[in-house]
């Protein structure tokens, strides 16, 4: 009688007497990927989850907008749910440049530069010369730095404080120059490819407008 071929779950094949042994498995852990001598390849390394940061509102208020005590709420203001913000939030480079020790994103200190707002297509276009032109602003010396970008959506997110309005940006921030109730693009197209997203200085809220409105620039570095 022929004897079949069995599959060992223990990672073996038997074939009749003979036993054809398996390579090792990998193993996943927190870390990356931990291979049979031991070592870890952290680079293999899922970034997933992704922390989110806590919205800075530490009050309550009722349905009506009257201050009231947060406990047994719900509200954000409440539970504070996310990760909490870094002391200091912000960290003044002294070259023009901020550091957002949330984030590691690297903003422009004069959030004005250039001067006034232009639509969407000329925003892209403006912070690609800004990178090869001698364009300086406040504290900031033409092209220290080339690999300035027009910040994603949820990058501008991140430095919204909705405990605050005018700008809504943490209190003590080191930014400068920051127009009154401004809108700023983003480099997010909209589903709708004729509009883009832009982020609102003025109560922290964001919106889309079509890319031959006239918003604010604010360039970004870093963040990959």
């Amino acid at each position: 009688m022929r004897v079949r071929p069995t599959l060992a779950l223990a990672g073996t094949i038997l074939v009749g007497a003979a036993a054809l042994a398996q390579p090792p498995s990998l193993v996943l852990n927190d870390g990356g990927i931990q291979f049979p001598d031991g070592t870890v390849q952290s680079t293999a390394a899922s970034s997933f989850p992704a922390p989110v940061p806590d919205t800075g509102q530490t009050a309550c208020w009722d349905g009506s907008g009257n201050p009231r005590a947060c406990v047994g709420t719900g509200e954000d203001g409440e539970l504070q749910a996310g990760v909490a913000w870094p002391t200091p939030r912000f960290t003044d480079n002294g070259d023009g440049t901020v550091t957002d020790n949330l984030t590691g994103l690297i903003w422009l200190r004069d959030a004005n530069c250039p001067a006034g707002s232009m639509n969407w297509q000329a925003a892209l276009d403006w912070v690609t010369s800004f990178n090869s032109t001698a364009i300086a602003c406040t504290d900031y010396a033409a092209m220290t730095f080339t690999d300035w970008r027009l910040p994603n959506i949820k990058e501008f997110g991140s430095l919204i404080d909705y405990s605050q309005q005018s700008p809504p940006l943490p209190a003590g921030h080191p930014f400068v120059a920051i127009p009154a109730a401004s809108r700023y693009w983003s480099s997010t197209t909209e589903s709708v490819p004729t509009f883009a997203w832009q982020q609102s200085m003025g109560f922290g809220g964001n919106g889309i407008d079509q890319k031959s409105e006239s918003h604010f620039v604010w360039p970004v570095r870093g963040g990959s």
